[in-house]
């Protein structure tokens, strides 16, 4: 099984990774796989970087999702081992998910579900606000901007699109214990 995690920045996608992961799911990033490639391209990363680099990459095979491909191989060696239970955060475009979905298709023992995580906008710009990570949005403007694009298309992004194919979706308006209910009762769902 694959659970896809999808949502726009700080809605929460961590956290419900993190879930899975306690439930034996082995953890899978686009995130962590775009970080890489950059890292082979001697990309300084930075959020803008890797937004940049995620709509080159996606220009550079279109209907083809290069970081998609390359989790799905990590995904392919991992069940060599023995792995069957796989978490994949940070699906942002179509074209991954497509891809996704067309590998469940073409292997059915290994079923893929989206689970799409939301928060009000004002929320999540708090919760940036409090990680504090480099690179992220210094305004509530900047901020705004930056999930519009993502969430609405820009830069290739298209975690609004995504959103809507979601199998499940989870308001992450509570707090932490609420939202563990909520990953729990989709996880009695799936498993």
């Amino acid at each position: 099984m694959i659970v896809g995690v999808v949502g726009p920045i700080c809605a929460g996608k961590g956290r419900v990774t993190e879930e899975f992961k306690k439930l034996g799911f082995v953890h899978h990033s686009f995130s962590a796989e775009i970080r890489q490639v950059a890292k082979e391209r001697g990309i300084e990363i930075t959020r803008e970087n890797l937004s940049k680099l995620g709509h080159d990459l996606r220009k550079e095979s279109p209907k083809q999702s290069i970081l998609g491909s390359r989790i799905l191989e990590h995904i392919r060696r991992d069940r060599k081992r023995g792995v069957h239970k796989f978490v994949v955060d940070g699906m942002r475009d179509f074209d991954a998910l497509f891809l996704f979905r067309m590998h469940e298709m073409e292997n059915p023992d290994m079923r893929f579900v989206l689970i799409g995580i939301d928060a009000p906008q004002e929320l999540r710009w708090r919760r940036l606000k409090k990680r504090a990570r480099h690179g992220d949005p210094q305004t509530f403007e900047e901020f705004k901007k930056v999930d519009d694009r993502e969430t609405k298309g820009g830069h290739g992004q298209e975690v609004g699109k995504c959103m809507k194919m979601a199998d499940y979706t989870i308001q992450n308006d509570g707090v932490l214990e609420e939202l563990k209910k909520k990953v729990e009762e989709v996880a009695r769902e799936i498993l």
